[in-house]
This record gives C-alpha cells, structure tokens and sequence, in this order.
C-alpha cells in the first residue's frame, strides 16, 4: 500500500496536469498560437532559469557523482545501438527509421523527467536530474541528429556544424553552463553567493521563472495531444511505444543496478536512481517532432509516437515506480 501511494504522488501530478492542458486546449480556453508561445516560453527561458537555479545551489564541483553520469550516457549509448540494429532489419521506410530509432533511446527529461525526479526524491532528485541533463541532453542532440541523417535520402550537410549549433543554442545547456562557469569562480570570490547578497533580488526572481517550468510544461503537453488516426501506423507506434516505456527503463535499471555491483563500484542512493529512472522512463522527446520535420524524417509518426508515449508513460511510470519502491530502490 506504501508503495502505492508514493507511486500516485510520484506520478499523479504529471497526469492531471496534462489532462488540465488538454482540457483547456479542447474546450477553446486557450488557443493554438497559445500553446506554441507557451512552449517557447518554458523551454527558451524558463527550463533555462531551473536549470542554472538547480546548478547554482550545489556548493562545488566536488558534490558532483561522475559515475552517476557515464552510466547515465553509457545506457543511452547501450540503447541507441539497440535501436539501431532493429530499424536495420524491420523498418522499411527510409523517413521512418531515424524516428522510431529515437524512441528507443531519447526521453522528454525536461517535461517529465525533472519533475518525476522531484516528485520521487524531492531536492536532492532534482539535482541530480539536473546534472544528468548536462550531459544527455547534447548527446541527445547529437546521437538524434545521427539517427535522422544516417538513413535519410537527402543527407543533412554540414552535420557537426549541425549538431554543435543545436548543442550551444540549446536553453537548458545554457542554464546549466551558467551554473557550472558560478560554480567555477566561486572559489575565488570567497563563497560570494547571489542568493545571500545585496543583489538577492535577483536570485529570487530568476528562482521564480524556474519554478514555473516544468509544471506549465505539463499544462502545455496536455494542451499538445492530437488523437489523429492511427490505422496506418499502429505497428510503428506500437513498437516506439514499447521500446520507450517498457524496454528502455528495463534494460537501463538492471544496467544501473546490477553493474556496479559486478565491477565493484559503490551503489547509487536513492536521489540518484530516481534521476537515472526518470531518464530512461520518461516518454518521447519533444524536440524529437520538430526535429524530424527540419531533416525530412516521418513529422506525422513523430507526432503520434510523442502523443502515445505522454499517455501510456502515465501508466508504466505508476507500475515502475510502485515496483522500485516496493524493492527499495527509492
């Protein structure tokens, strides 16, 4: 029963907010440019102020887990070759392999996976989660890039000037490169901290633009989900749907959990789990859409395996949360 519960605070959360987006999107309370204006605004400047905010409070660099990120970037490498050998053998549309080789291995972190992280493990997730993003999110963009040019008949040019500019525009590796230079200098300014200065203000405003990202980013998820027909790619949606909410957490906890054990690594804490479940849990990416429109991949498949995912992640993230407390994890 314990676990129950924390499973439905855990999660809860992130289901009636995206259910409150849908239904002020369908019954006319906000408009279609809303929604777009709403999700430019959490990712370019609020997902960005959470992210320095998150990097901003750790003390040093020395309260950094390098080991949390190589498995963190290690399972995400272990998936996307996964990935690629099945679009290989059983997906036959060129436009179409790239995006359901993302499914395999890119999950929505921003949107749900940061607030999964602090509905599990409070502040502690959150930081942790956040150090992670550092670090998936331009692999992220680089191995996403790789899977939409590879197969694709008009081969992107350019590419790593490609990849490097979606890496540096990018607002949540601004956030946390802000946070990480704060860091850096902190030493030599006599702990000087925003937060605890004359200038607090500041701080406190930032902090607040934050705080709004990843709940209004929910409300806009809802307000996003578009039930088109399905018929004609149910077996493509099918098969991203299971490869990113059954096989990616699945493969990614027993790597986390039982490898170090193996090699004689210390074990991850609970903060830590939490964020690395949130990464390998969370439904498709986002970006993954618009993405798949700029490099000639499959936009309409993209579209519906980001759709599928957001609803039943809200059902596979209750069960796996529910098991990992039940077995201690969180």
């Amino acid at each position: 029963m314990n676990a129950l519960l924390f499973s439905i605070n855990a999660v809860f959360p992130l289901i009636l907010l995206s259910a409150f987006g849908f239904y002020i999107k369908s019954n006319g309370t906000v408009s279609e440019q809303f929604v777009k204006d709403g999700n430019k605004f959490c990712f370019k400047y609020a997902f960005m102020a959470m992210m320095f905010i998150t990097i901003y409070k750790i003390d040093s660099f020395a309260q950094i887990r390098w080991q949390v990120i190589f498995f963190a970037l290690a399972v995400v490498l272990v998936l996307f070759f996964i990935g690629l050998i099945y679009i290989i053998f059983f997906v036959k549309d060129p436009k179409q392999k790239g995006v359901i080789h993302q499914a395999f291995y890119r999950s929505n972190y921003a949107t749900i996976g940061l607030p999964l992280s602090f509905n599990i493990f409070g502040e502690e997730g959150l930081i942790v989660a956040s150090l992670v993003s550092a670090f998936s999110v331009p692999l992220y963009n680089i191995l996403g890039v790789i899977s939409l040019s590879a197969f694709n008949e008009q081969k992107e040019k350019h590419l790593v000037i490609h990849i490097i500019k979606q890496i540096v525009k990018n607002p949540l590796i601004q956030g946390v490169a802000l946070g990480m230079i704060c860091l850096l200098i902190r030493p030599y300014t006599n702990g000087w901290r925003l937060s605890t200065s004359n200038f607090s203000f500041i701080y406190k405003a930032i902090d607040a633009l934050g705080q709004i990202a990843p709940w209004l980013s929910l409300i806009i998820l809802g307000a996003q989900f578009k039930f088109s027909s399905v018929k004609k790619l149910i077996k493509q949606i099918s098969v991203s749907v299971i490869a990113r909410l059954v096989l990616a957490p699945s493969v990614g906890m027993i790597i986390v959990i039982f490898v170090p054990k193996l090699i004689g690594l210390q074990s991850f804490t609970g903060a830590e789990y939490a964020a690395l479940f949130a990464l390998f849990a969370s439904p498709q990416a986002v970006a993954s859409v618009s993405m798949a429109d700029q490099m000639n991949g499959d936009s309409e498949l993209a579209g519906q395996i980001l759709v599928w995912t957001a609803v039943f992640s809200m059902f596979t993230l209750f069960l796996f949360t529910a098991f990992f407390k039940t077995i201690g994890i969180f």
